[in-house]
Protein backbone atom coordinates (compact mmCIF):
# COMPACT_ATOMS: atom_id res chain seq x y z
CA UNK A 1 0.00 0.00 0.00
CA UNK A 2 2.54 2.10 0.78
CA UNK A 3 3.77 5.18 2.85
CA UNK A 4 1.84 8.90 1.92
CA UNK A 5 1.24 12.08 3.60
CA UNK A 6 3.03 13.40 6.66
CA UNK A 7 4.93 9.77 7.38
CA UNK A 8 6.17 9.88 3.98
CA UNK A 9 7.44 13.17 4.37
CA UNK A 10 8.93 12.09 7.29
CA UNK A 11 10.55 9.37 6.06
CA UNK A 12 12.17 10.82 3.14
CA UNK A 13 13.78 13.54 5.38
CA UNK A 14 15.02 11.16 7.74
CA UNK A 15 16.93 8.31 5.75
CA UNK A 16 13.74 6.18 5.89
CA UNK A 17 14.08 5.42 9.84
CA UNK A 18 11.60 6.35 12.32
CA UNK A 19 10.68 4.86 15.42
CA UNK A 20 6.91 4.25 16.67
CA UNK A 21 6.10 7.79 18.79
CA UNK A 22 7.39 9.52 15.93
CA UNK A 23 5.37 7.49 13.59
CA UNK A 24 2.38 8.17 15.87
CA UNK A 25 3.31 11.82 16.20
CA UNK A 26 3.04 12.21 12.16
CA UNK A 27 -0.70 10.16 12.71
CA UNK A 28 -0.23 6.66 12.10
CA UNK A 29 -2.19 4.26 14.37
CA UNK A 30 -0.60 1.48 16.43
CA UNK A 31 -2.38 -1.08 14.45
CA UNK A 32 -1.49 1.00 11.08
CA UNK A 33 1.98 0.41 12.38
CA UNK A 34 1.67 -3.14 12.89
CA UNK A 35 0.09 -3.51 9.66
CA UNK A 36 3.30 -2.34 7.41
CA UNK A 37 5.26 -4.26 9.24
CA UNK A 38 3.60 -7.43 8.81
CA UNK A 39 2.95 -6.69 5.06
CA UNK A 40 6.71 -6.33 4.81
CA UNK A 41 6.39 -2.11 3.99
CA UNK A 42 8.35 -2.01 7.44
CA UNK A 43 11.58 -3.42 8.89
CA UNK A 44 11.88 -3.97 12.19
CA UNK A 45 15.53 -2.66 13.25
CA UNK A 46 15.48 -2.90 16.81
CA UNK A 47 12.37 -2.52 19.68
CA UNK A 48 10.54 -0.19 18.61
CA UNK A 49 12.64 1.27 15.52
CA UNK A 50 11.86 1.08 11.83
CA UNK A 51 12.97 1.22 8.62
CA UNK A 52 10.76 1.28 5.64
CA UNK A 53 11.73 -1.31 2.94
CA UNK A 54 11.52 0.89 0.06
CA UNK A 55 14.25 3.28 1.40
CA UNK A 56 18.03 2.04 0.84
CA UNK A 57 20.48 1.03 3.48
CA UNK A 58 22.92 3.74 3.86
CA UNK A 59 25.42 5.48 6.38
CA UNK A 60 23.15 8.04 6.78
CA UNK A 61 20.40 5.35 7.36
CA UNK A 62 22.78 2.89 10.03
CA UNK A 63 23.77 6.39 11.97
CA UNK A 64 20.58 7.26 12.66
CA UNK A 65 19.17 3.98 13.61
CA UNK A 66 21.79 3.25 15.98
CA UNK A 67 21.58 6.14 17.61
CA UNK A 68 17.74 6.04 17.75
CA UNK A 69 18.62 2.51 19.08
CA UNK A 70 21.10 3.72 21.99
CA UNK A 71 19.37 6.28 22.88
CA UNK A 72 22.09 8.07 22.33
CA UNK A 73 24.15 10.97 20.72
CA UNK A 74 26.65 10.60 17.59
CA UNK A 75 30.13 12.19 18.72
CA UNK A 76 33.57 11.08 17.86
CA UNK A 77 34.42 10.15 13.76
CA UNK A 78 30.65 9.69 13.50
CA UNK A 79 29.80 13.27 14.25
CA UNK A 80 32.46 14.58 12.36
CA UNK A 81 30.89 12.61 8.91
CA UNK A 82 28.01 13.80 9.82
CA UNK A 83 28.93 17.26 9.84
CA UNK A 84 31.01 16.77 6.60
CA UNK A 85 34.18 17.35 8.72
CA UNK A 86 35.18 13.87 6.95
CA UNK A 87 34.99 12.60 3.38
CA UNK A 88 34.39 8.63 4.24
CA UNK A 89 33.14 7.58 7.52
CA UNK A 90 35.48 5.58 9.93
CA UNK A 91 34.56 1.92 10.22
CA UNK A 92 32.57 1.75 13.95
CA UNK A 93 29.43 3.94 14.63
CA UNK A 94 31.00 6.07 17.53
CA UNK A 95 27.92 6.98 19.75
CA UNK A 96 27.41 8.23 23.81
CA UNK A 97 24.22 7.13 25.79
CA UNK A 98 23.64 7.85 29.62
CA UNK A 99 22.75 4.27 30.17
CA UNK A 100 24.67 1.31 29.05
CA UNK A 101 22.84 -1.06 26.08
CA UNK A 102 22.88 -4.47 24.87
CA UNK A 103 24.64 -4.60 21.35
CA UNK A 104 22.63 -5.10 18.99
CA UNK A 105 23.18 -7.95 16.08
CA UNK A 106 23.77 -5.64 13.11
CA UNK A 107 26.03 -6.23 10.28
CA UNK A 108 27.96 -2.77 11.33
CA UNK A 109 29.93 -2.39 14.47
CA UNK A 110 29.13 0.11 16.56
CA UNK A 111 30.97 1.31 19.33
CA UNK A 112 29.02 2.88 22.13
CA UNK A 113 30.91 4.71 25.37
CA UNK A 114 28.32 5.65 28.31
CA UNK A 115 28.78 9.18 28.94
CA UNK A 116 26.51 12.25 29.76
CA UNK A 117 27.43 15.56 27.79
CA UNK A 118 25.96 18.69 29.06
CA UNK A 119 23.55 20.78 27.21
CA UNK A 120 26.02 23.12 25.58
CA UNK A 121 27.90 20.35 23.76
CA UNK A 122 24.89 19.09 21.91
CA UNK A 123 23.30 20.49 18.68
CA UNK A 124 21.06 18.73 16.42
CA UNK A 125 21.76 18.24 12.89
CA UNK A 126 19.15 17.24 10.44
CA UNK A 127 16.97 16.06 13.43
CA UNK A 128 19.94 13.97 15.05
CA UNK A 129 21.09 14.97 18.27
CA UNK A 130 25.14 15.52 17.83
CA UNK A 131 28.19 16.89 19.49
CA UNK A 132 28.65 20.40 18.35
CA UNK A 133 31.41 20.94 15.82
CA UNK A 134 34.09 21.74 17.78
CA UNK A 135 33.27 19.02 20.45
CA UNK A 136 33.65 16.95 17.29
CA UNK A 137 36.32 17.84 15.75
CA UNK A 138 38.45 17.65 19.36
CA UNK A 139 37.55 14.03 19.96
CA UNK A 140 38.21 12.62 16.15
CA UNK A 141 41.76 14.65 16.20
CA UNK A 142 42.42 12.04 19.01
CA UNK A 143 40.75 9.19 17.38
CA UNK A 144 42.47 9.36 14.25
CA UNK A 145 46.64 8.27 13.47
CA UNK A 146 46.48 11.92 11.31
CA UNK A 147 44.26 13.44 14.01
CA UNK A 148 46.29 16.88 14.07
CA UNK A 149 46.42 16.88 10.00
CA UNK A 150 42.95 16.58 10.60
CA UNK A 151 42.74 19.35 13.18
CA UNK A 152 44.65 21.30 10.90
CA UNK A 153 42.38 20.95 7.88
CA UNK A 154 39.39 21.75 10.05
CA UNK A 155 41.66 24.61 11.33
CA UNK A 156 42.66 25.79 7.77
CA UNK A 157 39.01 25.72 5.84
CA UNK A 158 37.25 27.74 8.98
CA UNK A 159 34.74 24.93 9.90
CA UNK A 160 36.06 25.59 13.32
CA UNK A 161 38.34 28.31 15.29
CA UNK A 162 40.64 28.50 17.88
CA UNK A 163 38.30 29.94 20.37
CA UNK A 164 35.45 27.46 19.97
CA UNK A 165 38.18 24.41 20.34
CA UNK A 166 39.61 26.39 23.49
CA UNK A 167 36.13 27.05 24.89
CA UNK A 168 34.83 23.11 24.10
CA UNK A 169 38.02 22.01 25.89
CA UNK A 170 37.12 24.24 28.63
CA UNK A 171 33.52 23.32 29.14
CA UNK A 172 34.32 19.29 28.51
CA UNK A 173 37.90 19.20 30.32
CA UNK A 174 36.76 15.55 32.20
CA UNK A 175 36.29 13.89 28.61
CA UNK A 176 38.68 11.29 27.87
CA UNK A 177 40.96 12.24 25.02
CA UNK A 178 40.80 16.13 25.91
CA UNK A 179 44.31 16.81 27.17
CA UNK A 180 45.53 15.20 24.43
CA UNK A 181 43.42 17.40 22.50
CA UNK A 182 44.44 20.32 24.34
CA UNK A 183 47.82 19.91 23.63
CA UNK A 184 47.36 19.80 19.79
CA UNK A 185 45.30 22.65 20.14
CA UNK A 186 48.32 24.50 21.98
CA UNK A 187 50.45 23.75 18.71
CA UNK A 188 47.73 25.06 16.62
CA UNK A 189 47.56 28.19 18.18
CA UNK A 190 51.55 28.50 18.65
CA UNK A 191 53.99 29.17 16.60
CA UNK A 192 54.49 25.54 14.90
CA UNK A 193 57.15 26.08 12.72
CA UNK A 194 59.96 27.15 15.19
CA UNK A 195 58.44 23.97 17.45
CA UNK A 196 59.01 21.31 14.14
CA UNK A 197 62.57 23.21 13.34
CA UNK A 198 63.69 22.80 17.13
CA UNK A 199 62.19 18.86 16.96
CA UNK A 200 64.32 18.68 13.94
CA UNK A 201 67.46 19.60 15.02
CA UNK A 202 66.80 17.17 17.98
CA UNK A 203 66.15 14.67 15.22
CA UNK A 204 69.41 15.23 13.37
CA UNK A 205 71.73 15.02 16.72
CA UNK A 206 70.28 12.25 17.29
CA UNK A 207 71.41 10.51 14.71
CA UNK A 208 74.34 12.39 14.31
CA UNK A 209 74.67 14.48 11.29
CA UNK A 210 76.49 16.96 10.60
CA UNK A 211 77.15 19.35 7.93
CA UNK A 212 74.61 20.99 8.12
CA UNK A 213 73.65 25.22 8.69
CA UNK A 214 70.45 27.15 9.89
CA UNK A 215 69.20 29.90 8.23
CA UNK A 216 71.78 30.07 4.85
CA UNK A 217 70.85 32.34 2.45
CA UNK A 218 70.79 31.94 -0.78
CA UNK A 219 70.14 35.13 -3.40
CA UNK A 220 66.99 36.42 -2.09
CA UNK A 221 65.93 33.49 0.10
CA UNK A 222 66.58 31.63 3.38
CA UNK A 223 66.90 28.29 4.15
CA UNK A 224 65.86 26.48 7.41
CA UNK A 225 68.45 23.80 6.94
CA UNK A 226 71.12 23.42 4.32
CA UNK A 227 74.34 21.08 3.86
CA UNK A 228 75.80 23.62 1.59
CA UNK A 229 78.50 21.68 0.24
CA UNK A 230 76.03 19.22 -1.15
CA UNK A 231 73.94 21.68 -2.05
CA UNK A 232 70.98 20.36 0.00
CA UNK A 233 68.39 22.55 1.66
CA UNK A 234 65.25 21.67 3.92
CA UNK A 235 62.35 23.81 4.18
CA UNK A 236 60.38 23.31 7.83
CA UNK A 237 56.44 24.62 7.78
CA UNK A 238 54.15 24.54 10.58
CA UNK A 239 50.23 24.13 10.55
CA UNK A 240 48.88 24.68 7.30
CA UNK A 241 46.19 26.98 9.51
CA UNK A 242 49.10 29.02 9.28
CA UNK A 243 49.82 29.36 5.69
CA UNK A 244 48.12 31.54 3.50
CA UNK A 245 48.34 32.18 -0.12
CA UNK A 246 51.55 34.36 -0.32
CA UNK A 247 53.26 32.10 2.11
CA UNK A 248 52.83 29.39 -0.61
CA UNK A 249 53.81 31.46 -3.60
CA UNK A 250 56.74 32.06 -1.90
CA UNK A 251 57.85 28.68 -1.22
CA UNK A 252 57.00 27.27 -4.80
CA UNK A 253 59.18 30.56 -5.89
CA UNK A 254 61.82 29.33 -3.49
CA UNK A 255 61.59 25.98 -4.68
CA UNK A 256 61.95 27.18 -8.06
CA UNK A 257 65.09 29.15 -7.66
CA UNK A 258 66.97 26.34 -6.03
CA UNK A 259 65.63 23.82 -8.90
CA UNK A 260 67.49 27.00 -11.15
CA UNK A 261 70.63 26.75 -9.37
CA UNK A 262 71.10 22.74 -8.80
CA UNK A 263 70.27 22.44 -5.31
CA UNK A 264 67.77 19.80 -4.11
CA UNK A 265 65.11 20.34 -1.72
CA UNK A 266 63.18 18.70 1.07
CA UNK A 267 59.98 20.03 2.80
CA UNK A 268 58.19 18.35 6.06
CA UNK A 269 55.88 20.08 7.94
CA UNK A 270 55.45 19.98 11.65
CA UNK A 271 53.05 16.62 11.27
CA UNK A 272 55.51 14.78 9.36
CA UNK A 273 58.35 15.54 11.97
CA UNK A 274 56.02 14.74 14.96
CA UNK A 275 54.61 11.58 13.79
CA UNK A 276 57.16 10.63 11.77
CA UNK A 277 60.13 12.03 12.22
CA UNK A 278 62.46 8.81 11.58
CA UNK A 279 60.64 8.46 7.95
CA UNK A 280 61.96 12.43 7.62
CA UNK A 281 65.58 12.03 8.53
CA UNK A 282 65.85 8.95 6.23
CA UNK A 283 64.86 10.68 3.24
CA UNK A 284 67.82 13.41 4.76
CA UNK A 285 70.03 10.88 4.90
CA UNK A 286 69.22 8.93 1.49
CA UNK A 287 69.47 12.49 -0.08
CA UNK A 288 72.80 12.99 1.60
CA UNK A 289 74.23 9.50 0.40
CA UNK A 290 73.10 10.27 -3.18
CA UNK A 291 74.74 13.79 -3.68
CA UNK A 292 78.23 12.65 -1.68
CA UNK A 293 78.37 10.39 -4.98
CA UNK A 294 80.58 11.55 -7.48
CA UNK A 295 78.47 9.95 -10.28
CA UNK A 296 75.09 11.79 -9.35
CA UNK A 297 76.21 15.08 -9.88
Amino acid sequence: MGDNGAIARFLADHDGVVTIDQALSCGLSRGEIKGRVARGDWLAMARGLYRSATHPVTESSMIRAAVLAYRGVADRTTAAWWHGLLDVVPEGITLSCAQARAPLDWPVSIRSVRRRYGPSALTTVRDLPIARKPLTALMTSVELDEGSQFLDRALQTKAVTLVELQRAIDDNAGICGMARARRLVAVAASDSESAAERLFVTLLKDRGLTGWVQQLWLGPWRMDFAWPDLQIAVEISGWSYHRDVRRHGNDLAKANYLESIGWRELQFDWHMINDSGEDCIQQVINLIDARSTVDSW
